[in-house]
């Protein structure tokens, strides 16, 4: 080792650790868990519950896309899919040249009642979970109920992950496909991943209970799930909410009429997001090629505002709202799916368009979280040797 690399080598392992830690909170997970192997002291760093909190909350400043691909799928020679490929790739929005990087990919079992859901940075499909940041796949507990949709939220105060399963009480009964029907019973129960496990054994299993017919939509919005939901003949919609940390369930409420509904009144485009921290309702127009974006003004009063209309000409007969990112120099921009995937600039008025992958099955928002479904034994062989003095 020269005399430069030797003063270099000393000049970092010098560093006072406050400096240290906020250096490391800068760089992708990718690089901190190379740097991991440094030296025991970094690796004692990067393992402490007040590093992996801290480097948590500071990623939610630097969002990326999650685009899952379907490139190909197996089928039955009556053409049931059997099987397909997941392609898993990132694409970072706070650069210009938004390339789309393929990370790794499985294959799908399309087992019976096959499910497939990514929700908060996680894949949930066939009684697994896929963290597709560390690319573990682990089984989890199979529920005994029919199932309706599972979400997953991230719980920053203990860094945690809690699934909700929502669920029918009815065997046999087609839920998924009840539009207009009688309500019936559905009920929760929820799942909470730690860092590092290990994977509960069991469900358990909430006491609240809904009735309604069908489920439209659902999203995470700090901490809080909600579902939209539509009950009876009349389809009348309501969203109820979880605090999903408490696991408390706060007073449902209903919705602004969809300006739209003459349009297509029984396959609606609308959608819940999550727009900068706020729980948003979309209505879209096909005809008139407009998105209304309303917000709840009064939750008590079950009141809503409808704050921006965008114009989105060309963006075809289907979107979906990804989420909304602040991104370096900006004032914050919404990501909408469709025929195109574009940054839109509410305060500008302003359109980016982004890379669109073939045979996509989702796009969503993630942010790199040092989180691990299962405990590893990690060398402590340095792997920089100019660093490891």
């Amino acid at each position: 080792m020269d005399s430069a690399m030797a003063l270099m080598s000393s000049n970092i392992m010098t560093l006072p650790c406050e400096v240290l830690v906020d250096i490391l909170t800068r760089l992708s997970l990718k690089h901190v868990h190379q740097l991991q192997t440094v030296s025991k002291l970094w690796f004692k760093i990067i393992s402490s519950p007040h590093f992996r909190r801290l480097y948590n909350m500071k990623s939610m400043t630097r969002p990326r896309a999650r685009v899952v691909q379907v490139p190909n799928t197996k089928c039955s020679p009556s053409w049931e899919t059997i099987s397909r490929t997941i392609i898993i790739s990132a694409m970072d929005l706070n650069i210009d040249n938004n390339e789309i990087q393929e990370e790794f990919s499985f294959e799908d079992i399309m087992a019976p009642q096959h499910s497939f859901i990514i929700s908060s940075n996680l894949i949930i499909f066939n009684h697994k979970v896929c963290n597709p940041t560390t690319k573990e796949i682990i089984d989890i507990p199979i529920s005994s109920h029919p199932s309706i949709s599972f979400d997953a939220t991230y719980i920053p105060s203990n860094n945690t992950y809690k699934i909700v399963h929502l669920y029918g009480t009815k065997p046999g009964h087609n839920y998924n496909f009840n539009f207009g029907g009688s309500p019936v019973e559905f009920r929760f129960e929820t799942l909470t991943l730690r860092d590092g496990g290990p994977i509960p054994s069991s469900w358990k299993a909430l006491t609240h209970q809904e009735w309604f017919s069908s489920k439209i939509e659902s999203t995470c919005v700090n901490g809080v799930v909600h579902w939209l939901l539509e009950r009876g003949p009349r389809m009348e919609r309501r969203i109820i909410s979880m605090d999903i940390e408490k696991e408390d369930f706060l007073s449902s409420i209903g919705c602004p009429n969809n300006p739209y509904v003459e349009e297509a009144p029984i396959f609606e485009n609308v959608q819940l997001a999550d727009l900068n921290g706020r729980l948003c309702l979309a209505y879209y127009s096909e005809e008139l090629f407009r998105l209304d974006l309303y917000f709840v003004k009064d939750r008590t009063n079950q009141e809503w505002v409808k704050e921006h209309t965008i114009n989105l000409s060309g963006m075809g007969s289907w979107f979906k709202i990804v989420g909304y990112v602040q991104l370096q120099g900006n004032n914050g921009d919404i990501v909408i799916d469709g025929k195109q995937l574009i940054l839109y600039n509410i305060e500008e008025n302003r359109f980016r368009s982004l890379p669109r992958p073939k045979r996509k099955l989702h796009i969503g928002l993630y942010f790199d979280r040092c989180f691990k479904l299962e405990s590893t034994k990690l060398s402590m062989q340095p792997s920089v040797d100019f660093l490891s003095k």
